[in-house]
C-alpha cells in the first residue's frame, strides 16, 4: 500500500495529472481499483514511463487482478 500511495503522490506533481483515485471494495478489503485522469493521451502514455511507475509494477508484479490498462474516455457532463 505504501508503495501505491507514493506512486500516487507522485503521479499528482505530474504535468496532466488531474486526478488519482485509489478505491477499495467494501465486500472484499484486499481488492481495489486505481484510476487516473490525465489531460490528454500523450500525457497519460507519459506516465507509463515515469520511475516511480515503473517502481510500482515492480513492487506489485504478480498481485494484480489484470494487467494495467490505458482508456480513452470523454466527459459528458
Amino acid at each position: 500500500m505504501v508503495t501505491t500511495l507514493e506512486m500516487a503522490h507522485a503521479s499528482l506533481r505530474e504535468r496532466g495529472c488531474r486526478r488519482f483515485e485509489a478505491l477499495r471494495n467494501e465486500q472484499f478489503p484486499t481488492q481495489f481499483i486505481l484510476s487516473a485522469l490525465f489531460n490528454s493521451r500523450a500525457d497519460a502514455e507519459l506516465h507509463l514511463q515515469m520511475e516511480h511507475y515503473q517502481n510500482w509494477q515492480e513492487a506489485t508484479a504478480g498481485m494484480l487482478a489484470e494487467a494495467p490498462r490505458l482508456e480513452t474516455f470523454t466527459q459528458l457532463f
